[in-house]
């Protein structure tokens, strides 16, 4: 009975110093050193050969419900058209730029060191030679990606 406690406690503290997990409570940390590139080589970090391009996601945080996500996204050379942006999502370019052409032709162009906020439903043209960012997305419907 007491290695059983034992182990169990030492499972929660092991768990509560996680600073990855997503039930942590506590701050998430990430130096500009590890967002500089070794974070998206975590063995936690999804990757995706998609339509889009190579990308890496690595997420820092989700919250309970599952409606807001916070992380790094890494992604490659992309021009892809978007019909209806699926979140309203916060961006903040540590690397590389992005354009973001809107349905009514309006241009917003992006560069390291800028932020941008796209709202749920946002049509238009998303084009890239590629970027590390760090974002915070949040999703009305509970399905988290």
């Amino acid at each position: 009975m007491k290695k059983t406690a034992n182990l169990l406690l030492l499972a929660a503290a092991c768990l509560a110093t996680s600073a990855w997990a997503d039930n942590a409570l506590k701050p998430v940390k990430v130096t500009a050193a590890e967002a500089a590139g070794p974070v998206f080589n975590r063995k936690d970090a999804e990757h995706e050969n998609g339509k889009d391009g190579a990308t890496t996601d690595v997420t820092m945080l989700r919250s309970a419900d599952k409606k807001v996500q916070m992380g790094l996204y890494k992604a490659g050379p992309s021009d892809t058209a978007i019909d209806s942006y699926p979140e309203d999502e916060f961006c903040y370019f540590l690397t590389g730029s992005v354009k973001l052409t809107s349905a009514d032709g309006s241009v917003v162009e992006l560069k390291a060191g800028e932020a941008v906020a796209i709202p749920k439903g946002w049509k238009g043209r998303w084009t890239t030679s590629g970027y590390t960012k760090y974002y915070v997305v949040y999703e009305s419907a509970a399905a988290a990606h």
